[in-house]
């Protein structure tokens, strides 16, 4: 896919108590996550945003943008990402999620061509909105979320029009460790 009106979005903020440190920093076969996952959204998008702290997160290839609603996780990191991007569709990525597939990002963004508010993998019963595609269109309703104090992202996405696709792991050609995320050190 040719189409690079997309904006890419990592999420670098977060507490990354089980870590014992910033996950964003810290270094995945002798790379940062954070850069990691610039890396793997710039093919895809022609605009990077990196949504956390600009003093702790500056990225050579990026441009970091400080969280709108510090504290509201991962839908606060959405929403300010939608209000700052520059295109209407969104690739988003947890830096925390070092393992995502080039493959994965494509079927992503095909999808989205279906006219959907955004596009989340779903496999063994659970979602991962933190891999996924979403267009501005969403950010009224998720801006009401956060008014409301609503941050759980599957009751957000429930809101608006969501295709869940089903993508499980080890199958069809999709790497084991597709959504493997890093919250321990044991993880690394």
């Amino acid at each position: 896919m040719t189409d690079r009106q997309w904006t890419g979005v990592v999420l670098a903020g977060g507490k990354s108590t089980r870590m014992g440190q910033d996950k964003a920093l810290m270094e995945l076969d002798g790379e940062r996550m954070l850069d990691r996952a610039v890396r793997s959204l710039r093919p895809h998008a022609r605009e990077i945003l990196v949504i956390g702290d600009p003093a702790k997160y500056a990225s050579e290839h990026a441009t970091t943008v400080p969280d709108d609603a510090p504290g509201k996780g991962p839908l606060g990191g959405i929403v300010t990402a939608l209000k700052h991007a520059r295109y209407v569709r969104l690739i988003v990525l947890a830096c925390d999620l070092p393992l995502i597939s080039d493959r994965l990002i494509h079927v992503l963004k095909r999808e989205m061509e279906k006219d959907f508010d955004a596009v989340v993998p779903r496999h063994s019963g659970h979602i991962e909105p933190l891999v996924a595609t979403y267009h501005r269109r969403a950010i009224e309703t998720f801006d009401r979320c956060l008014l409301k104090e609503e941050l759980r992202m599957s009751t957000a996405l429930g809101l608006v029009r969501t295709a869940y696709m089903d993508v499980e792991p080890g199958t069809n050609g999709w790497p084991k460790d597709l959504f493997k995320n890093m919250n321990s050190p044991a993880d690394l």
